[in-house]
Parts: structure tokens; C-alpha cells; sequence
């Protein structure tokens, strides 16, 4: 009764959007999505809204229309960027299928609304299934920032935490900001010096987060025990729970590491605050190192010892912004997305041989094989001499849990070739895709929007593709082809000048 009603009032009142949205949400109710796109479809041309989109999208995707249903959400998001709820939607219908280009958009979903839980959790969720560990830490800082007490985030940062490498030991530096500080002032030479000084009380008000309690009781303690090295670690741990500024905050620190008794858990803090401050790999690192040698050997070992993991992957992500000589990043594709896989390539003396290594299949191996065969061939033209007769060189992929095949990887092995042999660094965060020949050419290739979102999400800044795949590449999301240098080239020469150019552009950190 009430479906006839419905579409007695659109024959009646055939020009407003509320009948036609009406018929379509009680279609849809009764499973009739095809009716129900029909008559969004029409509320939305007749001005129906956000209501009417949403109705429409769910019509579609249920009716076997994903990509009409993703197509309009992309234009509505490309329309109105800052628009949370259709990118949201996007993010929805994208996640079994695409989850690279869902998670795409879950990240510029953060931006958009910063204070948004489930925001953060998509991030999580769709980092997890792409296998994009060092993408998640950071969301499940934010979102356990949000939602401290919930369980399931905390096994997810140990998740992600051990898919790359770091113990659980160290966990507490994933942690929301008052729980690390509430883990810290828990370490026993930290609890030893607050429990000497009378000062137990303070700790714990600063580790419920009642700042304000913490500072009073601090500031009418006796004057013994404001004068000591457990009243320079509260006041360093609550001026970083203030927000206050980087600077001050390491001043406090190193303040209450030059106490006389300064427990170990003052070096292990200042070396956490210089390890999470580091913007590149030099002396700030190397002074981290120190610290928590200092910190194991002042009664902190446990804790300090898995520093060095800490360590280990800092500096291993700061060299990412440094160029190289023979590393760059191989695109590739897979049913689920595009992935990035580090390559490394040196040449060593010897006698001309070729070898590739790292879970290579036989097209992998045929790619590189063409790869080498043109950079001997072509050794005069590219300023390479006799080097390539005098010297062996080694393609190595070091992301060696990972199989790789395929052609598309001849024009990133053939750069690495050409930059072992010179000497020559290659840009930094620099990645390619593209079939080589014999001659040198660059030919297209498939895969290439999955392998370019896959390129952003990973940290790449320019990536070099074929020229004939321009059509792909002008299909990306403007929040891919807007952040990402690309370079379209037609010969591997064309290539090779590019990178140089780049290499050799003011700004460029080298290794």
C-alpha cells in the first residue's frame, strides 16, 4: 500500500526531488535497487542532495554498479574536497576492492576531519590489509590519541610494530603521551628516585593526566624535593604533556639529566625525545645511541636495549631522503594493488656478468637480463666506457619476503645499472615503471594507476613511466597527479637525463 502511494504522489508531483526520494528509499528497502538508482537518480537531477547521492551510490553498488557508484563519488569528492561525507562513502565502497585508493582516501578523510575516530581506524584497517606497517604506526598514534583505553588498537600497534621489526618492549613510544609518560616514571630507576624524593604522588596524578593536580602537589612539595633529579624528570614529562615547544622540552630533559643521581630513566627520555625530534640521520641519532647506553648502564637495560631496533629503523627511514648511487623503487602490481619494492644495484670488479637477486620470477630475471644487455650496448652512448666489461653488476631487491616479475621493471633496473657503474646517485624516494628493449626504448605498460597510488601512499616523490601511458596517467586522483613528480619519458637516454637532472637540482641531499 504504501509503494503505491509513493508512486502516486511522483506521477502527481513528478518535478519534486522528496517524492522521487521517497519511492526510492522504500524501493530500496524492498531490495528493488534497480527502482531505487532509477528515482535517485532523478531526485538527484531534480536537486535532491546529499540524500539523494547517498540513496543513488547504495543503489548502485548493491545492483552491481560499483564503478557508475565510484565515479559519481570521485566527481562529488573532486567538486567539494573538503566534503568529509562523500569521500567517506568513497572510502566504504572502495575498501574490498581497491584498498589502495580507499586508503588513498581515508588519509585526505584525516585531513579533512582530524578529530574523527573511525577515520583514523579506516587508515588503520586498510594499512593492515595492504600490508603498509610504517603508514599505520602513525594513524594508530592519532587514533589511540582519540580512544586511549581501547584495547584493540594497542594490539594493533603491536601488530604493525612487529611486521617491521621493532620489539614489544619498546612499545611505549607508540603510546598516547600520557601513558608514555606514565610508563616511564614507572621504570624502577625513575620509581626508585620519585619514591626517595616523596614525590610518588605527583607521578601518579601526571599518569591519570590530572596536569593540573600534578603541578600543585609538585609545586608545595619541600624544597629538598623540588630540588631533585626526580623533580627535573616530572617537570621534563610535564612540559612535553603541555605541548610545549620541541627546544624547551629537550632543555628540561638535559636539565634533569645533569642533576646529581639523575636516574637512567632520564637518559632513556631524552634519547627517546632526540630519536622521535630527528629529522635526519646525524648527531642527534648518534646521541640517542649514547643515551640509551647511558640508561643501560644507569639500571635500565631491559628497556634500553630494544632502542636499538628503534634506532635501526630510523635511520633507515631518514635515508630514504637521502640520494643514492644504484637505489630506487620498482613499481609493481598486484590483484589487490600496486607495491613499491627497494632495489639496490652495485658494480663490483670482475668480468662483465650480470646477477639479480631477491625472489626474482623468470620474466623478472628476462628484465633485467635486457636491462644489461642494453646498457652494454649502449656503454658508449651513456658515458659508460669499457666499465661495463671491467665490472659485474648486482641487482639486488632487498623487500625479499615479496616475489617479483614481470617486464615493467626493466626501466628502474636499467637506472640502478646505469647509476652503479657511474657513480652517479639517483634522486632520493625516486621510483619507476616502464619495458625496456633492446634498443632502448620505453614501452607502456599496465597497472599504472594501482602502481602510482602505491607510489604516494609509500613516500615516493618522483616517479619516471612511460610516455605512452600519459592516458593513465591523466585518470589518477588529483591527490596523487597533484603531490607526485611525473616524469614521462620514451627512452631509457631520455630517462637517464632526467634522473641526473633531478640528482643535480639544488635541495638534493646526497648520501
Amino acid at each position: 500500500m504504501l509503494l503505491t502511494e509513493l508512486k502516486r504522489a511522483v506521477v502527481l508531483r513528478p518535478a519534486e526531488p522528496g517524492a522521487r526520494l521517497a519511492l526510492a528509499e522504500a524501493l530500496f528497502q524492498e531490495r528493488d535497487f534497480r527502482g531505487a538508482a532509477e528515482h535517485a537518480r532523478r531526485a538527484l537531477d531534480l536537486g535532491g542532495g546529499e540524500a539523494a547521492r547517498r540513496l543513488l551510490c547504495g543503489a548502485w553498488a548493491r545492483d552491481g554498479r560499483q564503478v557508475e557508484a565510484r565515479k559519481l563519488l570521485e566527481e562529488c569528492v573532486r567538486q567539494s574536497p573538503q566534503d568529509a561525507s562523500p569521500r567517506a562513502e568513497l572510502v566504504a565502497l572502495l575498501e574490498e576492492h581497491r584498498p589502495d585508493d580507499a586508503l588513498l582516501h581515508a588519509l585526505e578523510l584525516t585531513v579533512a576531519t582530524p578529530g574523527d575516530l573511525e577515520a583514523w581506524r579506516a587508515v588503520a584497517r586498510l594499512c593492515e590489509r595492504t600490508n603498509r606497517p610504517a603508514v599505520a604506526l602513525p594513524a594508530l598514534r592519532r587514533a589511540r590519541a582519540l580512544a586511549p583505553e581501547d584495547p584493540r588498537l594497542a594490539e594493533s600497534v603491536l601488530g604493525a610494530r612487529a611486521a617491521l621489526g621493532l620489539p614489544a618492549t619498546t612499545a611505549m613510544l607508540d603510546a598516547p603521551p600520557v601513558e608514555q609518560a606514565a610508563q616511564a616514571l614507572a621504570l624502577p630507576t625513575a620509581r626508585a628516585a620519585l619514591t626517595q624524593a616523596g614525590l610518588m604522588a605527583v607521578a601518579e596524578a601526571l599518569g591519570r593526566g590530572a596536569l593540573p593536580d600534578a603541578k600543585r602537589q609538585l609545586v608545595v612539595a619541600s624544597a629538598a624535593a623540588r630540588a631533585s633529579a626526580a623533580a627535573a624528570l616530572l617537570r621534563a614529562e610535564l612540559l612535553g604533556l603541555e605541548g610545549r615547544p620541541s627546544a624547551q622540552v629537550e632543555a628540561a630533559w638535559r636539565a634533569a639529566l645533569g642533576m646529581p643521581g639523575a636516574p637512567g630513566a632520564a637518559a632513556l627520555r631524552l634519547g627517546d625525545h632526540l630519536l622521535e625530534a630527528a629529522r635526519s640521520a646525524g648527531p642527534a641519532l648518534d646521541e640517542a645511541q649514547a643515551l640509551y647506553a647511558r640508561a643501560a648502564a644507569n639500571g635500565e637495560g631491559p628497556v634500553a636495549a630494544g632502542r636499538e631496533a628503534e634506532l635501526a629503523e630510523r635511520r633507515r627511514v631518514l635515508a630514504r631522503d637521502l640520494s643514492a648511487v644504484g637505489r630506487v623503487g620498482v613499481l609493481g602490481w598486484h590483484p589487490q594493488g600496486g607495491h613499491v619494492s627497494p632495489l639496490e644495484a652495485v658494480a663490483v670488479p670482475g668480468r662483465g656478468v650480470l646477477r639479480c637477486s631477491g625472489r626474482v620470477g623468470p620474466e623478472g630475471q628476462e628484465a633485467a637480463d635486457v636491462a644489461f644487455s642494453v646498457l652494454r650496448a649502449r656503454a658508449p652512448a651513456l658515458g659508460l666506457g669499457e666499465l661495463v666489461a671491467r665490472y659485474d653488476l648486482h641487482l639486488h631487491y632487498t623487500d625479499t619476503e615479496v616475489g617479483k616479475d614481470g617486464l615493467s621493471s626493466g626501466l628502474a633496473l636499467s637506472l640502478a645499472g646505469l647509476s652503479a657503474y657511474s657513480q652517479r646517485p639517483l634522486p632520493a624516494r625516486l621510483a619507476a615503471t616502464g619495458e625496456v628493449t633492446l634498443s632502448g626504448e620505453v614501452r607502456p605498460v599496465g597497472g599504472v594507476h594501482e602502481k602510482l597510488v602505491a607510489a604516494y601512499l609509500e613516500g615516493i616523490r618522483c616517479v619516471l613511466y612511460p610516455r605512452r601511458n600519459l592516458q593513465d596517467v591523466a585518470a589518477l586522483p588529483p591527490e596523487v597527479s597533484g603531490r607526485l613528480r611525473l616524469i614521462a619519458v620514451d627512452t631509457l637516454d631520455e630517462a637517464w637525463r632526467a634522473v641526473r637532472a633531478a640528482a643535480d637540482a639544488p635541495g638534493e641531499t646526497r648520501r
